[in-house]
């Protein structure tokens, strides 16, 4: 895994009391970094973002590409950073981007138009089937798992049986 990066996870939601709380102190986290491009160009979602970060934790709110360059050139050495992304295509760029990702918890996709569930609070496109399958072929190894204290489910386990 890329140096500075001790947890990865896809939660449509960014930043909540899971992650806040539940994460961040499960992997000892010094910073909570979140890159999406959607959420970088939207001022009030920054802002309500920063709001919920933790009394004594750094966080960096940044699009993929900057996330990227900041991870591969090891800004964030000698740091415990939780990274958090809304989708498995923001994973993909950074990590064709040359971050190193070895494994991936998958927290919450929602239900939309177009998703099937694959287990509680974990609903995809048949796109992001495609982009796990891909993050699989690269040896990520894809966990589905909303708190610390929740079993590993293998995400492609769950999805093959769809």
């Amino acid at each position: 895994m890329t140096k500075g990066l001790v947890h990865i996870r896809i939660d449509d939601r960014l930043i909540h009391g899971q992650v806040a709380v539940y994460w961040c102190n499960a992997v000892n986290a010094t910073r909570i970094m979140v890159a999406n491009d959607a959420m970088y160009d939207n001022d009030v979602q920054k802002a309500a973002l920063r709001l919920v970060v933790p009394a004594g934790l750094k966080s960096s709110l940044l699009n993929v590409e900057t996330a990227t360059k900041n991870l591969v050139s090891g800004k964030y050495e000698g740091q415990r950073v939780i990274l958090v992304v809304r989708r498995p295509s923001d994973v993909l760029r950074m990590m064709d981007g040359g971050v190193e990702i070895k494994e991936l918890n998958v927290g919450n996709l929602p239900a939309r138009e177009g998703t099937v569930n694959v287990k509680k609070s974990i609903n995809v496109t048949a796109q992001e089937i495609d982009e796990f399958k891909e993050l699989d072929r690269r040896g990520v190894k894809l966990t589905g798992k909303q708190v610390p204290d929740n079993a590993d489910d293998d995400l492609m386990e769950l999805i093959n049986k769809l």
